[in-house]
């Protein structure tokens, strides 16, 4: 299932939660410029799979994931508190 489609600020990509393998994690579908029709296939830029690191029981509602020009920005519950950061492609 897909779900919390958040627009990259250039409107070049649209990135999403699935768990279109099995886990909640963190994937991107690249659009064309114009159209913005999906390009190629989606793809996960970052796995959570782990119980340790998992966004299986995260309420990331509307403002708890976010995209930056150069970074994505979220909450995730952890054992160890911390906040999470992932760099963005090109």
């Amino acid at each position: 299932m897909d779900r919390e489609p958040r627009w990259s600020p250039s409107g070049e990509f649209l990135y999403f939660l699935s768990t279109r393998d099995g886990y909640n994690c963190i994937w991107v579908q690249r659009l064309d410029r114009d159209t913005k029709h999906a390009v190629g296939e989606p793809i996960a830029i970052l796995h959570l799979h782990s119980a340790r690191r998992s966004l299986a029981v995260a309420d990331t509602g509307p403002l708890g994931f976010a995209v930056a020009p150069d970074r994505i920005i979220f909450s995730m519950p952890e054992r160890t508190a911390n906040i999470w950061m992932t760099r963005l492609p090109d």
